[in-house]
């Protein structure tokens, strides 16, 4: 089943259910826009194994996803176990989403980690 995170709070609030070798997916233009308004969606492999043919599409770039998701422009866009990581590595009592903000984007631009 499709897991939907309407915040950045939800999603790293939901981590720990997840497989950590998948994908979250997000509207990458919206996140780089208003990161603090995108919503995240988590498709499970088995569940894409579950759907018909007709019951998926291919996105923008060869990626098949749920037909229910075909307006949410969505894409690959960060693993869970580096979402995870970067959500653990921060002092949440002393920095807030923005710093996870931050460290998620320097990961997107550099594939590393900023601590």
């Amino acid at each position: 089943m499709i897991e939907h995170f309407k915040s950045i709070s939800e999603l790293i609030a939901g981590l720990k259910g997840l497989k950590q070798e998948a994908w979250i997916h997000t509207d990458v233009e919206a996140w780089l826009s208003k990161p603090q308004k995108a919503e995240f969606y988590y498709v499970p492999w088995d569940y894409m194994q579950s759907l018909e043919d007709d019951e998926v599409f291919l996105n923008d770039d060869g990626l098949e996803l749920p037909l229910v998701l075909r307006d949410k422009n969505l894409k690959e866009w960060m693993l869970v176990n580096v979402l995870a990581h970067i959500s653990n590595s921060i002092n949440w009592e002393k920095a807030g989403p923005q710093e996870f903000i931050d460290q998620v984007n320097y990961y997107l631009e550099f594939d590393t980690f900023k601590r």
